[in-house]
């Protein structure tokens, strides 16, 4: 097993907010990923819970401090609060705390933890900053517990969300900025997905192919497969052809095909994956969501639906020029048409700059390469773990 990482918050999920859901998100990346983790928070459901460091403990200490007084109470508590955290953290290597070093709703907790800091390794992992937002109007620190968010806590490794946030505390707190490391929020683009076509979605890393086309027929000879199997090993990156590809119950000849399809494929070193091998598509909108184009390199249409279905879900569309699609050509504008004569090579640079102009696809591409929850782990945040 990896480092034992604990991460500490307010609050942990069911409570809902921006900073939980993301503790939430690490630690099961973490585990997934061999470390071994631990949430820590006075509200919700963490794996430790301390009351104390629930935003709204100490609300009649915080009354005092905002008069400008340190109430007597204050260190004993502040004494009481380490006392419980080191006991939680007595087998872990680091401990992440969000947003307490910088905020305002727990001072007592903020003065423990930056005594705990000095025991374990720490992350001060920054979100927001009391001091640099007047929605709170605090009174100047001076020398009362508010100093515990206007001074930096010594020791502590800092990891702001954007680079805006690490200029503020490059300045306000006077660090260097490359002492800073920037980690950015994430998503999973997994997450809107059916749970069964989520879990085979991820098991066959959909999104680490790009440009992702997906064909959404049966497998009927009409819809030249072969042809779609030829353009795709033409074309630049590292693409997939996902064929929604459901059995054919009016086809015997099915399983033939298939394999013809399969062995094509391979000897061209196309990357082929027929979804329904793998997932039974309930909704067909779950299909179109997978892919960054649609393609269409039919013979015979009866009317072409699919390239109506897939504008509902922005994508562009690389059609075969054929009767039944090119009568909704005046419709679209995000439709390209290739002719059937045409070589593959041809065609598949002429999908390259079609995709490659258009902006939805581009962003799609780059929400996926660069903020998707697994890129920033493995990029940015086990390496940083690693390296304290």
């Amino acid at each position: 097993m990896g480092k034992v990482v604990s991460i500490l918050h307010y609050s942990a999920l069911p409570v809902i907010g921006g900073v939980e859901l993301t503790v939430d998100i690490h630690a099961k990346l973490l585990k997934e990923n061999n470390f071994r983790v631990n949430t820590i928070a006075g509200d919700g459901a963490p794996d430790f819970f301390i009351p104390e460091l629930k935003s709204s403990y100490y609300k009649e200490i915080f009354q005092e401090i905002l008069k400008g007084k340190t109430p007597a109470n204050f260190a004993s508590e502040v004494e009481k609060v380490k006392g419980k955290i080191l006991k939680v953290l007595k087998a872990s290597d680091l401990l992440i705390v969000h947003n307490l070093f910088t905020m305002h709703f727990n001072l007592v907790a903020t003065a423990a933890l930056t005594q705990v800091a000095k025991k374990i390794k720490t992350i001060g992992w920054t979100h927001d900053l009391s001091y640099l937002d007047p929605t709170y109007d605090l009174p100047p620190p001076g020398d009362s517990p508010l100093k515990s968010i206007s001074n930096p806590a010594p020791g502590i490794k800092w990891v702001t969300v954007t680079n805006y946030r690490r200029e503020l505390i490059s300045r306000f707190f006077g660090i260097k900025k490359k002492d800073i490391t920037v980690i950015h929020n994430g998503i999973d683009p997994y997450e809107i997905l059916p749970p069964d076509i989520k879990k085979a979605a991820k098991k066959l890393k959909i999104f680490s192919y790009y440009p992702v086309a997906i064909f959404p027929s049966r497998l009927t000879r009409r819809k030249n497969f072969e042809l779609a199997i030829d353009i795709i090993s033409e074309m630049k990156g590292n693409p997939l052809l996902l064929l929604s590809a459901p059995p054919d119950p009016h086809n015997p000849n099915f399983s033939t095909y298939k394999k013809e399809l399969k062995k094509r494929a391979k000897e061209k070193n196309v990357n082929l994956i027929l979804f329904s091998e793998h997932c039974l598509i309930k909704d067909i909108e779950s299909f179109y969501f997978l892919g960054d184009f649609l393609l269409i390199t039919s013979k015979m249409e009866g009317f072409g639906l699919p390239a109506i279905e897939a504008s509902l879900f922005r994508l562009p569309a690389a059609l075969s020029n054929i009767p039944p699609l090119k009568e909704i050509e005046k419709h679209f504008k995000s439709h390209m048409f290739f002719d059937l004569d045409e070589k593959p090579n041809k065609i598949a640079k002429q999908i390259d700059s079609f995709i490659a102009e258009n902006k939805t696809v581009q962003d799609r591409k780059t929400s996926i390469d660069n903020f998707s929850w697994d890129t920033i782990l493995k990029k940015k945040l086990i390496p940083l773990i690693k390296s304290i």
